[in-house]
């Protein structure tokens, strides 16, 4: 017997699929200026797939919360792409792009789809995850045949297993430190890699950037990830461990905007605001004290980051409010 109950939406549900569809459509804006410029035919090819993506997707959120009548957010359109501006990253940036952005996906979309109980919503996640999936496995592939791929540090292969035997084991200031474990060289060459490429787009917003309040913020936030990559990567050096180098030689001398400043601006504070959970998992994965005092350190110092950006957007009046909780107190008066 079919049952006719409509099951509503859950906040989770709704919230989940409002942010994928700023996430898709920004990263729609950015393939777009991608693809005008493209030289390499094997990363023109991974972009129209990744374009082909978001194209199927977009529509798709707006079915699903059009069910709730829940408004489509205004997000952003081929009005925030500026198809004169000359390109303003080369071709390896596009492939790391793509790569990153799919990388994300997965970690953000199985948290939607583990949340998301309801059976429509349930299996555009797993859709969405399969390909995510999909790209990132053809983009490590291209980064690999292209020699762009970056590999992890190698350590050497454990012989057996073993147990801590020393409160040392958690020392990181003072007295005798450890060499650091698997997992914690996992996170600190993630968020060198987070912040390279948060340093290679954020220097590329700045030079083309006419705003001066904009222009003066993106400068900070080059800074901040600049310090924050040198953080890491002299951690890792201490250990003789492998890590990036600079990406700045991915950008170009352009000073066309390809993109709206509202675009830039959200792209920017989006990804600090995953930066700051990366931190928070990172943190929570290290056992040497010297990496928690940190990670603690330096997401302070991204959260206010990004709280001067968000207070940024709402003075241009470019901030759309998610969906919220009814204001009981306020429905009482």
């Amino acid at each position: 017997m079919e049952n006719n109950q409509h099951i509503g939406m859950t906040s989770i549900e709704i919230g989940a699929l409002w942010s994928a569809y700023f996430s898709e459509t920004t990263t729609k804006c950015m393939i777009i200026h991608f693809l005008e410029n493209v030289e390499d035919p094997d990363i023109e090819s991974l972009l129209i797939n990744a374009l082909n993506i978001c194209n199927k997707r977009i529509p798709k959120i707006k079915e699903l919360l059009s069910k709730e009548n829940v408004p489509i957010p205004q997000g952003f359109t081929d009005k925030d792409v500026y198809s004169e501006a000359p390109r303003l990253f080369s071709d390896p940036f596009y492939l790391y792009y793509i790569w990153f952005m799919s990388s994300m996906e997965l970690q953000a979309h199985s948290l939607s789809m583990a949340l998301c109980a309801r059976s429509d919503v349930n299996d555009f996640y797993r859709e969405v995850l399969n390909g995510s999936a999909d790209t990132d496995t053809k983009s490590r592939e291209l980064a690999l045949k292209k020699g762009y791929f970056i590999r992890a540090p190698y350590i050497p292969t454990p012989q057996k297993i073993d147990f801590v035997k020393k409160k040392s084991f958690l020392t990181g200031w003072f007295g005798e430190r450890r060499p650091l474990h698997a997992l914690e060289i996992t996170h600190l060459f993630k968020n060198t890699m987070t912040n390279t490429i948060g340093h290679t787009l954020i220097t590329g917003f700045s030079q083309v950037t006419k705003s001066k309040d904009i222009r003066n913020l993106f400068v900070r936030g080059k800074e901040i990830a600049a310090k924050h990559s040198n953080i890491f990567t002299s951690i890792l050096k201490e250990e003789e461990l492998s890590s990036f180098e600079s990406w700045a030689a991915y950008v170009t001398d352009s000073t066309n905007p390809p993109f709206s400043e509202k675009l830039m601006l959200y792209h920017i504070t989006a990804l600090n605001s995953v930066g700051i959970g990366n931190y928070g998992v990172s943190m929570s994965a290290s056992s040497r004290r010297d990496l928690g005092t940190h990670y603690t350190r330096l997401m302070g110092e991204v959260a206010l980051f990004t709280d001067d950006a968000a207070n940024l957007m709402i003075e241009k009046g470019w901030l759309e409010q998610p969906p919220q909780a009814a204001n009981r107190d306020e429905l009482a008066r």
